[in-house]
């Protein structure tokens, strides 16, 4: 099935106009080194394909240039070149954008040996990454370091737990256990302190009975504190929810990132009057002086507003590609500039544009005989990974590599996670009938 989903995805590359590639590492059980490469592609029919190009094993070192000799390996497997090579999404780690011989830099070293123009390249740190750095920057560590030992307390001992839970019962809670956080994990931290909060009456009454009182569930600042707490991860959550999903277009997502901005900047302002009213949980408590929350919605403003430079160097191109009925004319690069003004002076094409989905818009009203450059520049940003969030699909990796299988070989690791991971069909009765039947004896 894996040998067949890849002659499937070989066939489909040689029609790719542009594509683009994301990049992650992790380690499997046994310390091994896998560097997932996803491929996103767009024909010139705007039909898009986004499928794990490669799972590539790396045994000794993970330096950019191991990495780089990973990615030439890939392509040339597919005989994809960089001439149509338009972004390239990673984690941010050094070996992955390092300056000087980071995987990116080698990239871009290799398309100017091959005289291609680098100034197209689109690296993109992923965004999601780069959202989860900035909710790094709330500082309210009297709540996260108190709730977390609390539910260390808890959890980490198998007679709390179950006499916890036997508590809960006892008093009908709607909730039967608290949620445990980890760092790595997305959204943890918001569902953590959410449980935490709706059952702070069960905790102190547990952790009093258990000698162990929590003094700060009696205080009612930092009460507000939690509540403050609980709704900042709630909303930064539900941005993260935005960011994820496959076959996302980058306009989308910067699109979700700088509305969150603009909600940030407008909850700082209505802080600083005690206005409360987006943040329920913090209005239960009826704070006395809010300016402390203004100020921590001030460093998640500042902290948004320090990343994602790689995407807002590009705002130009990406409203050519996603508004092009509001762009001047005069700020487009010169082979746009005709273009656009002759399809901003169209009504019935900017009518279909605001009653079509964008890709459907372009793919059949922006013909290549009328607007060539146009067209090209779409196809190119239609092309474009955001985020690495097809590479946080190593949980398949995990099951299929686990401790009870951990000799699984590198060559059956790729196929396991191709046909775990790939959008696109195996032919089952093509594969039934190469087989032969059992016959009968």
């Amino acid at each position: 099935m894996a040998v067949d989903i890849e002659k499937t995805l070989k066939n489909i590359t040689q029609d790719f106009e542009f594509f683009s590639l994301a990049c992650d590492e992790t380690t499997d059980i046994t310390n091994t080194a896998q560097l997932a490469i996803f491929v996103r592609g767009i024909t010139s029919e705007f039909d898009t394909t986004e499928d794990l190009l490669s799972l590539q094993a790396m045994h000794g070192t993970t330096k950019g240039e191991d990495l780089f000799g990973q990615v030439m390996s890939a392509m040339n497997q597919y005989e994809l070149s960089f001439e149509k090579l338009s972004g390239l999404a990673t984690d941010g780690a050094p070996a992955m954008v390092g300056v000087q011989r980071g995987l990116t830099a080698l990239i871009r070293r290799e398309m100017s040996r091959q005289n291609i123009d680098t100034s197209e390249l689109v690296v993109c740190h992923c965004i999601i990454h780069q959202e989860n750095l900035c909710a790094h920057s709330l500082k309210l560590s009297n709540v996260m370091s108190t709730v977390v030992s609390t539910i260390n307390f808890i959890k980490s001992r198998g007679l709390n737990s179950r006499q916890f839970k036997e508590l809960l019962s006892e008093l009908e809670s709607e909730y039967g256990d608290l949620v445990y956080h980890c760092d790595v994990r997305w959204l943890s931290r918001g569902e953590m302190l959410a449980r935490f909060y709706k059952l702070r009456e069960e905790v102190k009454q547990f952790m009093d009975m258990k000698g162990k009182p929590v003094d700060e569930l009696s205080d009612d600042k930092w009460l507000c504190d939690l509540a403050f707490m609980v709704d900042i991860t709630k909303h930064l959550s539900e941005l993260n929810v935005k960011l994820q999903g496959p076959n996302q277009l980058v306009s989308a997502l910067v699109s979700n990132v700088k509305a969150f901005e603009a909600k940030l900047k407008l909850w700082q302002i209505q802080l600083l009057k005690g206005n409360t009213v987006h943040f329920p949980t913090l209005q239960e408590q009826k704070p006395s002086v809010t300016s402390e929350y203004a100020a921590e919605c001030a460093k998640l403003v500042h902290a948004f507003g320090e990343r994602f430079q790689d995407m807002k160097s590009k705002v130009k191109e990406l409203n050519i590609f996603a508004t092009p009925f509001n762009v001047q004319p005069a700020d487009v690069s010169d082979n746009l500039q005709l273009e656009i003004i002759e399809l901003q002076s169209n009504d019935e094409l900017k009518a279909k544009y605001n009653n079509l989905p964008l890709l459907e818009f372009y793919k059949l009203y922006v013909r290549s005989d009328e607007f060539p450059g146009l067209r090209r520049h779409v196809l190119r940003f239609a092309s474009l990974f955001g985020t690495t969030y097809c590479c946080e699909q190593f949980s398949k990796l995990t099951l299929a590599k686990s401790r009870f299988r951990s000799r699984l070989t590198d060559q059956n690791l790729e196929k396991q996670l191709r046909v775990a991971s790939s959008s696109l069909p195996s032919n089952i009765r093509g594969l039934a009938k190469e087989k032969q039947f059992q016959p009968s004896h």
